[in-house]
């Protein structure tokens, strides 16, 4: 017998067994960059994160955080399928670890983009349109361009992670009832 998808949307939270996680990384391609942080949410409690004590040191990070995100009945991410799961599983793969787990996962993305008509269909524009609590936070580049030299701005992509955290559980609670399916 299967669930349907709000039946286990329901059983996971109930458990706290749903955590919304996202990454922030030096390069958009896993063999040329590295993972700076990974933020997890548990639905309704405040984010943990995993933060590199040096760009490109990124081992303890992506164990640490697959052993975490391991632990969970149910992921939710933004583009995570596209984006964060075959980054970390790359950086896992170069550190000859084990690759995530197949944990149920509803990516938000993929959600909303055939459901809804909207003319900008990322998690800011959805956040702005839902008019939730939490809202996305902008950082400049000169953040992200100066990560590798100034490790005070681990800091603010930490903060940034956790917040996308937030406004990914706000996003996904004024959504929810348009999933119909879950896949690993």
């Amino acid at each position: 017998m299967q669930l349907e998808a709000k039946d286990y949307i329901r059983l996971a939270t109930r458990s706290n067994s749903v955590v919304f996680w996202d990454i922030e990384t030096n390069n958009l391609k896993a063999d040329y960059g590295s993972v700076l942080v990974v933020s997890a949410k548990v639905i309704r409690q405040k984010p943990v994160s995993f933060v590199v004590s040096q760009p490109g040191h990124d081992i303890k990070v992506v164990r640490d955080a697959r052993d975490y995100l391991n632990s969970f009945d149910l992921w939710v991410t933004y583009y995570g399928k596209g984006f964060d799961v075959p980054f970390l599983n790359t950086r896992l793969l170069r550190h000859r670890l084990e690759p995530l787990g197949l944990v149920p996962h509803v990516d938000m993305y993929f959600q909303l983009k055939p459901k809804t008509l909207m003319g900008s269909k990322s998690m800011a524009s959805y956040a702005a349109f839902l008019q939730v609590a939490n809202q996305k936070m902008h950082i400049g580049p000169e953040i992200w361009s100066e990560v590798n030299v100034d490790r005070k701005n681990l800091a603010v992509l930490k903060d940034r992670c956790e917040s996308d955290c937030a406004v990914l559980e706000d996003v996904f609670l004024s959504a929810a009832h348009l999933i119909r399916d879950i896949k690993r």
